[in-house]
């Protein structure tokens, strides 16, 4: 197994993890977005209560993903995670509490009661009790393709305390990642995440089915250019053959990209109305002109007549043949034969 050094203290967590949050980056490519779909609908087969976040709006070049419908700009907040109860006006400032000796608690029927134990003299009563969850009921949470969480946007910056409380996966290929995970699946000899990611469901004790294996080979060719990038190695070919091999299909781009295409930013606007560049046209067929069929005599008569010179070609000492037919010429003549010998 590829990663399994990787995810080995994280792999014993996944069983019992029943909500999972997966989150990429704000201006996430076809390539993170597809990993992490591949991701969410892997869990989402397996029975798990999986959510997929990222702040940005889904391109139309990002449409045909798989899933891609359950991409959400906003964490959906429950009460989960970690519970606080804040007592106002207790605290010293240095941060003891003087008047409390210990604190107990115990289950009473449905309840769970809590004993503050006050020491003789002394008066322990709260302003006021406030109840604060500090995370959002998420098992774990998977950050694909992201370099450090403020990439996340709005969603690491307003639900700080999500992040902060609850065990991270960092999945990414790139050189600059800041490893802040608790478990960080870095691979930068990898030509895309969703390479990565190919190999990481197979670790973790997943099967690829037709739509993850699909979105997965749309990430890895439209990070490779069409599996034309330098940075593609064996590695590569085996996870596309991998997705192939489960029912996945390459991306239409590639089918079509032997068809010739308009050059889009060569539109101009013209009187607020777009001007597309037309395909240059054909000309129209020209219909050759018909010539009456030439006699063989005409023909033969043509050919002498253009290899004849002219008179005014002719030698002065040829002198000019006469076009009108002498009568002695028209008058059978008898040729009789001499013996020899």
């Amino acid at each position: 197994m590829k990663y399994d050094a990787q995810i080995a203290e994280f792999k014993n967590l996944l069983p019992s993890a029943k909500n999972i949050l997966i989150a990429v980056p704000a201006g996430a490519d076809i390539d993170k977005l597809a990993a992490g779909l591949s991701l969410f609908l892997t869990f989402e087969t397996a029975g798990k209560e999986v959510s997929i976040v990222c702040d940005d709006n889904i391109l139309v070049s990002q449409s045909h993903l798989f899933g891609v419908d359950h991409v959400s700009k906003n964490i959906s907040l429950s009460e989960g995670g970690n519970l606080t109860l804040t007592l106002e006006g207790v605290a010293a400032a240095d941060g003891s509490v003087p008047s409390l000796e210990k604190l107990d608690w115990y289950a009473e029927n449905n309840n769970l009661n809590l004993v503050f134990h006050v020491l003789p003299g002394q008066t322990f009563q709260p302003s006021r009790i406030v109840p604060k969850f500090q995370g959002s009921g998420f098992n774990l949470i998977f950050v694909v393709g992201a370099s450090n969480l403020n990439v996340l946007g709005n969603l690491y910056s307003q639900n700080q305390q999500v992040f902060s409380g609850t065990h991270i996966v960092n999945i990414d290929s790139s050189s600059v990642n800041t490893s802040f995970g608790q478990t960080n699946v870095l691979d930068t000899s990898a030509s895309s995440v969703s390479e990565i990611m190919t190999s990481l469901i197979s670790d973790l004790g997943y099967s690829l089915d037709q739509d993850s294996a699909s979105n997965l080979l749309a990430g890895i060719f439209d990070a490779t250019n069409n599996l034309q990038n330098p940075k593609i190695t064996a590695d590569t070919y085996m996870a596309v053959a991998n997705c192939l091999r489960v029912g996945g299909r390459k991306p239409s781009s590639v089918a079509a990209q032997a068809q010739p295409a308009y050059d889009w930013n060569a539109i101009s606007v013209a009187g607020g109305q777009k001007t597309v560049p037309q395909t240059p046209s054909i000309p129209d067929f020209m219909t050759p002109p018909v010539v009456a069929p030439v006699s063989p005599t005409q023909a033969s008569t043509d050919v002498n007549d253009k290899n004849q010179a002219s008179p005014e070609e002719r030698p002065v000492e040829e002198g000019v043949i006469s076009e009108t037919v002498e009568p002695e010429w028209l008058t059978p003549k008898i040729f009789k034969g001499t013996n020899l010998g």
